[in-house]
């Protein structure tokens, strides 16, 4: 049996023949935190491009013609 570098349990010497060193719980705690950070890179690459304004001004203005 493999051990974690994380958390020193033991797990199944297959998932280390396919590369991973942490053993499965703490692997989707690395997985989960990744994309928690990937996504609150895409949102703040999205906000400059987000309306903020009220959508009565942007749908009610009177035309100036």
């Amino acid at each position: 049996m493999a051990t974690c570098i994380e958390c020193e349990e033991e797990y199944s010497d297959k998932r280390l023949a396919l590369g991973y060193r942490t053993c499965l719980d703490c692997g989707g705690r690395a997985a989960n935190r990744q994309i928690r950070q990937q996504t609150a890179r895409n949102l703040r690459a999205m906000a400059p491009n987000h309306f903020t304004g009220s959508a009565e001004e942007l749908f009610d203005k009177p035309d100036e013609s």
